[in-house]
């Protein structure tokens, strides 16, 4: 990784905030501003953990070396899919293959995958607490992969979620003293019972956002709970375009709409079968606008500049999400400046509408609902 790669990481963060302050795009603009949003594509991902004009022979080779009986011309293809913007690697397994052969530290593997992914490294996860041991040893990707079916069995494999209190922070922190081999396989057996492959604190302050809906402040006395159905028809989006209609979708609606939650999906979510995603986690935010206390002890500022309301939405969406395990908001992410857009959209004193109708209004500009005698 180039020396000055930390330092150019920071500034689309300052850069993107700056823009969020002045973002200023009527609803009806919407799709004209979206369409000029330069989204960082996998290969500028790619250049700042690699010099650009190595890097693919750098993957090629790795990739090659890692599988000696994949063809290399196959791989080569792959490699350019990935360059030219084509496609890029979604597995998680895939991306830790890559972080091996670019030969990152463990922290620099957690900024790679949060910006490649939206989640950096999950450390109640024992595979991916295993993966990063085996970084910060020097290890190879195929070394890496023995050294797991070594220390995790069957038997000690732990279930997706466990509610024992115990967060990615205290586990990052116990990992970072591991410096055996024997010493993790100890540390595994020993907290089999508290790690998961879920997000705990994720799913925490999903159940919190959730029921703030099942039961909203305007619901009538008496009024029965909103069903996972209604919640979904009502806040996130319920008239989005059908599955086949997804496919004449441009590149950066399909962004949006990629892994979007379903009723399915947010109960089996709420029921621990399916983990907390990001993106999910963005739309109950945006809709409950943080819910209650969700910043952890914030307090508003006492100050009458406009933007405060925006300060304060976007800020604590940084801590939700930085508190969560996953990246941050990134207005070169489509979803995100969505995101965005309405949140500073709904802090705009002459707009009577709040953050959960700006999605909806947002929502029908660019996926219109379709003629349904041509669905």
């Amino acid at each position: 990784m180039p020396a000055d790669s930390a330092e150019r990481m920071k500034v689309p963060s300052v850069s993107a905030f700056r823009e969020a302050l002045t973002l200023n795009v009527s609803a009806a603009g919407v799709s004209a501003a979206l369409a000029a949003v330069p989204a960082r594509s996998f290969r500028d991902i790619l250049g700042l953990f690699a010099p650009p004009e190595d890097v693919r022979k750098s993957l090629v080779d790795g990739l090659c070396g890692n599988h000696p009986g994949a063809s290399r011309a196959s791989v080569d293809k792959k490699v350019r899919g990935w360059l030219n913007g084509k496609n890029q690697p979604t597995a998680r397994e895939d991306l830790w293959e890559l972080c091996f052969i670019l030969g990152l530290t463990a922290g620099e593997a957690d900024s790679f995958l949060a910006m490649a992914s939206e989640e950096g490294i999950h450390w109640r996860d024992p595979t991916e607490l295993t993966l990063a041991f085996a970084l910060r040893q020097g290890m190879s990707y195929p070394e890496s992969r023995m050294l797991l079916k070594r220390v995790i069995t069957e038997e000690d494999a732990p279930g997706a979620v466990s509610f024992r209190e115990i967060f990615t922070p205290t586990v990052r922190r116990e990992a970072a003293l591991l410096a055996t081999e024997e010493e993790l396989a100890r540390y595994l057996r020993e907290t089999q019972g508290k790690l998961g492959i879920y997000h705990n604190r994720a799913y925490q302050q999903f159940m919190a956002y959730l029921s703030l809906l099942e039961k909203p402040r305007s619901a009538g006395a008496g009024e029965e709970s909103y069903t996972i159905r209604r919640i979904v028809e009502t806040y996130l989006g319920g008239r989005l375009p059908s599955r086949w209609k997804k496919k004449q979708l441009d590149e950066k609606r399909r962004r949006i709409m990629a892994g979007w939650p379903d009723e399915v999906t947010i109960s089996r979510m709420k029921t621990g079968r399916t983990d907390v995603n990001r993106k999910t986690m963005m739309l109950l935010f945006l809709v409950t606008d943080g819910g209650e206390d969700s910043a952890g002890g914030w307090e508003p500022e006492e100050e009458t500049d406009p933007d405060a309301d925006f300060r304060s939405s976007y800020i604590r969406m940084n801590q939700m999400l930085s508190s969560c395990g996953y990246c941050m908001l990134d207005l070169r992410n489509p979803f995100d400046w969505v995101i965005v857009y309405c949140m500073k959209s709904a802090s705009d004193p002459t707009v009577m509408e709040g953050q959960s109708e700006q999605l909806a209004e947002v929502l029908e500009t660019l996926f219109p609902a379709a003629d349904p005698e041509t669905e």
